[in-house]
Order: C-alpha cells, then sequence, then structure tokens
C-alpha cells in the first residue's frame, strides 16, 4: 500500500486537509495502471513539522511502499508524480513543490497484517 507524505504544509483547518486529502486520493486513481480504487487502498499524511518558518512556500510530496510491478513503469511513476504535484499545486498555487516516488520490492522487507 503506498503511503504518501506531503511535508511543510502551512497551518490548515481540518475542512482544507480533507480537500487536500480528496484532491490527492483523486490524483492517484487517475493513474490506473497503479490499480488503485480509492483511499483505503492508500495511506495518506500530513506530517507537521517543529519549525513553522517557511511553511507553504516548499511542499514536499514523497510516495513510499508502491510495490514494484511490471505495469509501474517509470512513466507511470512520473505521471503519477505530476498529478500528486497538480493536486497540491491547486490548493498551493505560489508553492514550489516536489515529488518524489520511491518504488518498494516487498522481497526486501515487508510485513502486513492479513485483510
Amino acid at each position: 500500500m503506498p503511503v504518501i507524505k506531503v511535508w511543510c504544509l502551512p497551518s490548515m483547518t481540518e475542512k482544507q486537509l480533507r480537500k487536500l486529502h480528496r484532491d490527492i486520493v483523486e490524483a492517484v486513481t487517475l493513474v490506473k495502471e497503479l490499480g488503485l480504487k480509492d483511499e483505503t487502498e492508500m495511506t495518506c499524511l500530513f506530517p507537521s513539522d517543529m519549525m513553522s518558518y517557511g511553511f507553504g512556500e516548499e511542499i514536499i510530496v514523497e510516495v513510499t511502499g508502491l510495490f514494484e510491478k511490471p505495469e509501474r513503469t517509470d512513466e507511470v511513476r512520473n505521471l503519477l508524480a505530476m498529478f500528486l504535484g497538480g493536486a497540491v499545486r491547486k490548493r498551493f498555487p505560489q508553492a514550489r513543490i516536489e515529488c518524489f516516488i520511491f518504488p518498494f520490492n516487498p522481497k526486501q522487507g515487508f510485513w502486513s497484517t492479513p485483510r
């Protein structure tokens, strides 16, 4: 299950975070090659930082835990990065946004509770 972390966000209300969350989920599900249907198939986190200086000026999006699969090519991962960056930019048009996609091979170490 991919984990999407959005770092360095300015102070936001719960309502604003929910809208951003919805935009992120929509961006991920638009990339059909990922085979992800809804928010239950990903985890979105909005970690806080101890220093608020510069929040909202530069926003970092990290995707980890995206299992390597043949259909998840470099092109597909780049498309995901572009869609996620666009989803965040929709809410923060003046920010510098960077998106990093880290594919994951479960053979390197993985465990999960059964569904």
